[in-house]
């Protein structure tokens, strides 16, 4: 397992570096894509105001 970590950081890094080269517009548009499925389903009383960006990525990490 210990070989896998190596592996996971050099795509994460890869996977960020595209992430900052990514044109801000179509940033804001996955963000919105992000928001609304973390107020949809079983979240769907959700506030949007109260609603934090750890809790936004933690709901779509759990589906996704």
């Amino acid at each position: 397992m210990s070989e896998q970590q190596p592996e996971n950081e050099t795509l994460d890094r890869f996977l960020q570096w595209i992430a900052w080269k990514l044109p801000r517009r179509l940033v804001m548009w996955c963000a919105i894509r992000l928001i609304a499925h973390a107020t949809q389903g079983a979240f769907g009383n959700q506030e949007v105001p109260e609603l934090t960006a750890m809790d936004a990525l933690s709901r779509w990490d759990g589906d996704n």
